[in-house]
């Protein structure tokens, strides 16, 4: 039950800039980042996102599909997300080549 379980951090709250201009990638622009989750077996897992400009979120499993995905979002949050076994999923952010945002990004369980 939701209210015997506390939020467990899964990734702690951070800013993130995301499409920045960067010559040493392939495009020159660093617009996908990547964020390896542990989660635990049994939790749905909760991605919340606060941007200023518009932002592709993509969660995947241990076996790399996507298991939920919301586009073009600045504001809300993603799943819970349920997870039948204890691994390491993925979070990833995606803005358009040449687009830019500034962000704040934390994900949890319960």
């Amino acid at each position: 039950m939701p209210i015997l379980r506390k939020r467990s951090p899964v990734l702690s709250k951070r800013t993130v800039s995301i499409g920045d201009l960067d010559l040493s990638v392939p495009g020159g622009y660093d617009n996908v980042k990547t964020f390896p989750l542990k989660v635990r077996k049994g939790r749905g897992l909760t991605v919340r996102v606060d941007s200023d400009a518009p932002v592709d979120l993509a969660v995947s499993g241990p076996d790399g599909r996507v298991l939920d995905f919301k586009e073009g979002i600045s504001s809300g949050t993603l799943g819970p997300i349920p997870f039948n076994e204890s691994c390491t999923a993925a979070l990833v952010l995606g803005v358009f080549r040449g687009d830019r945002a500034e962000l704040e990004l934390e994900a949890w369980q319960e």
